[in-house]
C-alpha cells in the first residue's frame, strides 16, 4: 500500500516551525502501521522540519509555484488555488508512486494522524476496488476531549478515501479538486464504508479548512440556532475523553 501526503509550501504557512510539528506527528501516525508493507510519498516545496526517518519514507520535491497571494489573485479555477496546490502535489506523487507494486493508495493531509490498522486490514481485502471513511474523529489541539464523526467523515476530511492506484486521478476533477466526499466513481464503482474509523481531522490553526475563524463560526452557529441545532450535532458526533488507546491507535499527541 502507498500512503501520498502532499504539503503546502513553507511561504503560505502561518507557522512553518508549528506546521513542522504537525507534520513529524502525521509521518510518525503513519509509519506505526501493524503491518509494515506499506511506502509513504511526501510531495513538497520544501522539507518540514524533522528528525524522524523510517526506510519506508520517500520525499518527492515540486518546483511549481505554492498557493501565495499573487498566485491566488491569477487563478482562474472553481475551487481554490490551494486546492489545486493539493491535487498536483497528489498527481506528482503518484506518477512517482508507478514504480513500486501496489494494491492500493490513500491521500493524507499532512496534519492528521491515521488509524494503525490501515495497511493491514487493506491487505486482507486486497481484492475490493476501494473505501471511504464513514467514521472519524475531530480533535482540536491541546483539548481532552475527542469528537467521533458518525458519518459522512469523507465530507469533512481529505484523510479518508483509500482506492486502487489507476482511480486516483479520477477523483481530481478537471479544476483540480480532490473530490474526497465521493462515495460513488466516475466508472459507477461504489466504495465501500470502511468499518473503523480512518483518522483524527485535527483543528490546529494550519489545515485550510478548520481555522480558528471556523471554530468560531461552528460555535456561534449552535448558539444562535439553539437547541434544535444543536441536536442534529449531537446525531452526528459523539464526544469522548482522549483515552490512552485512542492516542496509542493513531499516534496522537500533543502538539505546542
Amino acid at each position: 500500500m502507498i500512503f501520498i501526503i502532499p504539503v503546502k509550501s513553507a511561504v503560505i504557512s502561518p507557522s512553518w516551525e508549528k506546521f513542522s510539528r504537525l507534520f513529524e506527528r502525521c509521518i510518525r501516525s503513519v509509519c506505526q502501521q501493524t503491518d509494515q508493507d506499506f511506502k509513504v510519498i511526501v510531495v513538497c516545496n520544501e522539507r518540514p522540519i524533522t528528525n524522524f526517518e523510517h526506510d519506508n519514507i520517500h520525499y518527492v520535491y515540486v518546483d511549481f509555484l505554492p498557493p501565495t497571494p499573487e498566485v491566488t489573485q491569477a487563478f482562474k479555477g472553481l475551487h481554490s488555488p490551494k486546492e489545486a496546490d493539493k491535487s498536483k502535489k497528489i498527481l506528482a506523487g503518484l506518477d512517482y508512486a508507478s514504480q513500486f507494486d501496489t494494491t492500493h493508495v490513500m491521500v493524507v493531509d499532512a496534519d492528521d494522524c491515521i488509524n494503525n490498522k490501515i495497511v493491514e486490514y487493506v491487505k486482507r481485502h486486497s481484492d475490493v476496488e476501494g473505501w471511504y471513511s464513514k467514521m472519524g474523529y475531530v480533535y482540536r489541539e491541546g483539548s481532552r476531549l475527542i469528537f467521533k464523526k458518525m458519518d459522512k467523515f469523507s465530507s469533512l476530511c481529505g484523510t479518508s478515501v483509500i482506492v486502487k492506484p489507476q482511480y486516483i486521478k479520477g477523483i481530481i476533477s478537471a479544476d483540480m479538486y480532490f473530490r474526497h466526499p465521493l462515495r460513488t466513481l466516475d466508472n459507477g464503482i461504489k466504495l465501500k464504508p470502511l468499518p473503523f474509523p480512518a483518522a483524527v481531522y485535527t483543528i490546529n490553526g494550519e489545515n485550510y479548512f478548520m481555522t480558528e475563524n471556523a471554530v468560531k463560526h461552528f460555535r456561534k452557529d449552535t448558539v444562535t440556532n439553539g437547541f434544535a441545532n444543536l441536536v442534529k450535532r449531537i446525531a452526528r458526533y459523539r464526544i469522548w475523553f482522549l483515552t490512552p488507546g485512542v492516542k496509542k491507535r493513531f499516534g496522537l499527541y500533543a502538539v505546542s
